[in-house]
């Protein structure tokens, strides 16, 4: 009994150690990419795209579904909105791109968003950007409901009853996108009499709760990230997006940036936790705004997560992942407004880095193709690490795809590089310098098993590095 106090007190610190750790010890970084067309268009298109991001050496695929899609129409009960099985539901697409990614030997990553017409709540305004279809006040429990049939059907022990096939399982599954813009959720404000007042991380916490209940009771094992939020708000109130720092803050019930402190607050459950961090500028240049999230600013977020963590408002207790489920840059050529496409490369590998330094451990690039031109560039995203050709079979690679192949930086602090990459294998890993107008070995380094490597050079500014691993090598990092 005397030695109670002393256990408690030792759990309470390695509790606080683990929530307090610092990024720098991050863990495995795994890459993969999110592309509607690529992954979910004809299957002949997919076959090729599934190989190319192996080709890649990637081992994610976020495959992107609506919820409107698979319930065209209202289940008649609980029981059966809750059946995977009810014939109501819409799976084959779905089904058929889920099978093929795990086929290839790559992990899927479902995201769902959107609600049916008859899952919003009432009186939805006339569409508008501020309540387009799908995303006004949808109903928590007909979410979680469907949560349910998809966590069963997807949970590694299904049969389609139509073919009798074993469906694949779906470890990783993501309620909603971008929830701090009305683009996705509605309304993001509401008038609480003279004022207004951010509605949509309230409305969002219901959801990912209902979300995580529906899936866990079907499928325990799955990991459930939170819906990646956007990385700018408007300056103003009532407008149509919420900063993603402020909208954090709210649904964790965090108050106050400098030191966030955690008042009593319902519970938000998830597993692991996502953003979006695009930026206007390069992959070390952060936002303007107090309260935008781009890729040097993770903080923001995670400084408010560790705050409920310690007060328990976040569940289950633990460690939560920090994933990025999108994250590009367009590249010029094709899309004038781009940036140049080696800029593009190194941007590409530069915020691999920067994230994972933040505790990053998971990255879908957004695209792997770029997209067909459509209604002009401005709509839009030439972000892929293939030039889109006039087929999939034509696509020309970027310098962007070497750059995710073997990606290689070396940011300067003081006199010292900080070396940094992903090898294509693990074993040994040389630096080289260009010196004397070849290419000489300055540091010896190991990837390890997860294929990372990291070190330190001192070396004079604007030397130019590269990594080589055997007959591999990566782009000149200046």
């Amino acid at each position: 009994m005397g030695h109670r106090p002393l256990l408690a007190a030792l759990a309470a610190c390695v509790l606080l150690l683990a929530l307090t750790a610092p990024a720098s010890s991050a863990r495995s970084l795994r890459l993969g990419f999110t592309d509607r067309d690529a992954y979910q268009g004809s299957a002949d298109d997919r076959t090729v795209a599934l190989r190319r991001t192996r080709g890649a050496r990637a081992s994610l695929v976020r495959i992107l579904s609506g919820w409107p899609s698979i319930a065209t129409r209202r289940p008649p009960s609980r029981a059966d909105a809750r059946n995977p099985a009810w014939p109501g539901y819409r799976w084959q697409s779905l089904d058929a791109e889920l099978s093929d990614v795990t086929a290839a030997g790559l992990v899927p990553v479902l995201s769902l968003t959107g609600a049916p017409g008859w899952a919003e709540g009432r009186n939805r305004p006339a569409v508008s950007p501020r309540a387009p279809a799908g995303t006004w006040k949808p109903s928590p429990a007909r979410y979680r409901d469907f949560a349910r049939a998809l966590g069963r059907r997807y949970s590694g022990s299904f049969r389609d009853p139509g073919t009798g096939s074993l469906l694949p399982r779906v470890r990783y599954l993501q309620g909603w996108n971008e929830p701090n813009l009305a683009r996705y959720l509605s309304p993001q404000w509401e008038r609480r009499g003279r004022r207004f007042a951010a509605a949509s991380p309230g409305h969002y916490r219901r959801l990912q709760n209902a979300f995580y209940d529906g899936v866990k009771a079907a499928n325990p094992g799955a990991t459930v990230i939170t819906a990646g939020t956007a990385p700018f708000g408007d300056p103003r109130v009532n407008g149509l997006r919420l900063a993603p720092a402020r909208f954090i803050r709210q649904l964790l019930c965090v108050r106050g940036r400098g030191r966030p402190v955690a008042r009593r607050c319902p519970k938000v459950r998830f597993n692991a936790f996502s953003h979006h961090p695009y930026s206007v500028g390069g992959p070390t240049r952060r936002a303007l705004n107090p309260d935008d999230v781009t890729v040097p600013d993770l903080r923001k977020l995670t400084r408010p997560l560790r705050a409920a963590q310690r007060r328990g408002t976040v569940r289950p207790r633990g460690r939560k992942a920090l994933w990025v489920t999108e994250l590009s840059w367009d590249s010029r050529p094709p899309d004038p407004r781009g940036v140049p496409a080696a800029r593009q490369a190194r941007w590409l590998q530069g915020s691999f880095s920067v994230l994972q330094r933040q505790g990053v451990e998971a990255i879908t690039w957004f695209h792997l193709r770029d997209d067909p031109r459509g209604d002009g560039y401005p709509f839009t995203f030439q972000s892929g690490v293939f030039f889109r050709g006039s087929s999939i079979e034509s696509d020309r690679p970027k310098p962007s795809l070497r750059a995710f192949r073997f990606p290689f930086t070396a940011y300067r602090s003081g006199a010292r590089a900080r070396l940094w990459g992903l090898a294509p294998r693990r074993g040994r890993v040389v630096i080289e310098a260009r010196r004397g107008g070849r290419w000489r070995v300055v540091k010896r380094l190991r990837a390890r098993r997860d294929r990372g490597f990291k070190g330190r050079l001192r070396t004079a500014r604007g030397t130019r590095l590269r990594a080589r691993q055997g007959g591999e090598v990566s782009l000149v990092w200046r």
